[in-house]
């Protein structure tokens, strides 16, 4: 590969990087509306099984590399697109300065006019995050079970990483390469629901960013996602990230903690739990358990308000 032309977009050299998963079809077309000022364009074929990586490999511009996985996953993808930025950056095949890595999906969904939005945010903060929601075009012919599914995606992310995130299932975002080279988490989740396993270590770490309005492009694609199989284990995912971040936080007081707050917030959650626990033993000898459950609502509804409370100070700190 040629080293990168010494052109850069404001303050920013840019790679992008673009997971495909038997996008034959797709593929051309999405290469070829990558904006010819694009530093580098890294194409990760994940165990295609069609012509995929033929059809790259034609298209391919002089700035673009093609790097082959086997069934990593869309996450293990994106984490290995990553690396190889890394990479040839500590080789000096790509001239030095400031990276940024926009992913950008090889099946076209994702709109190439959007890449300067998402670009604009870096100069504040490490991480930026596209949200359809916020879009006037943003969810396009997007169907109305992923819309649902979407919505209800966003607000358990919202609360296990104790950061508002609208549209936690797009995967078109920018970073700094400089951030990624810190944050030892970005490999370390592999298949789909990446972008949720993101947000809960963005919220775990106190880490700032940004979400920008994004439009999605949808055609005949058809998704690989198996909704019977994915929110089960997306939820979990959530459930297990919400409950470690916690007790790292109230209990084990990571982060330096006020001991306020760490005795507010395991007062209220224990009490919370217990009372939950309690309600199907309680009901065999007391029916109106309305009471209780109003309780257990309340004490959550503060243990919200609290956790809030700790996620900016911890901002802004």
């Amino acid at each position: 590969m040629s080293a990168a032309e010494d052109s850069m977009r404001g303050d920013w050299r840019v790679a992008v990087v673009m997971p495909a998963h038997n996008e034959g079809e797709q593929i051309e077309a999405t290469i070829c509306s990558i904006p010819k000022w694009v530093d580098l364009l890294v194409v990760i074929d994940d165990g295609s099984q069609d012509n995929t990586s033929d059809v790259v490999n034609s298209v391919l511009p002089n700035q673009g590399i093609l790097v082959t996985t086997a069934h990593l996953g869309v996450g293990g993808a994106i984490a290995r697109g990553y690396a190889e930025v890394i990479s040839l950056l500590d080789e000096g095949t790509i001239p030095s300065g400031d990276w940024a890595a926009v992913v950008m999906a090889g099946d076209g969904q994702m709109d190439p006019e959007d890449i300067d939005t998402l670009l604009e945010p870096l100069s504040r903060v490490p991480f930026v995050k596209g949200n359809r929601w916020a879009h006037s075009d943003g969810l396009g012919e997007m169907p109305n079970n992923r819309r649902v599914g979407s919505w209800l995606l966003g607000k358990l992310t919202t609360l296990a990483s104790g950061r508002k995130v609208s549209d936690p299932q797009c995967g078109y975002t920018a970073v700094s390469v400089a951030a990624l080279r810190e944050w030892d988490w970005v490999a370390k989740w592999q298949g789909y629901g990446y972008p949720n396993w993101w947000m809960l270590n963005i919220g775990a770490d106190s880490i700032p960013f940004e979400s920008v309005p994004v439009r999605s492009v949808y055609r005949n694609e058809k998704s690989g996602i198996r909704v019977p199989k994915f929110l089960p284990r997306i939820s979990l995912l959530l459930f297990s990230g919400l409950w470690k971040r916690g007790w790292d936080w109230y209990v084990r007081g990571v982060g330096k903690t006020p001991l306020s707050s760490r005795l507010a917030v395991s007062t209220t959650w224990f009490t919370s739990l217990l009372l939950l626990f309690s309600m199907p033993a309680l009901i065999i000898v007391q029916t109106e358990m309305a009471w209780m459950l109003v309780a257990v609502i309340g004490f959550l509804a503060v243990t919200y308000r609290l956790d809030q409370s700790e996620v900016l100070r911890r901002l802004n700190s």
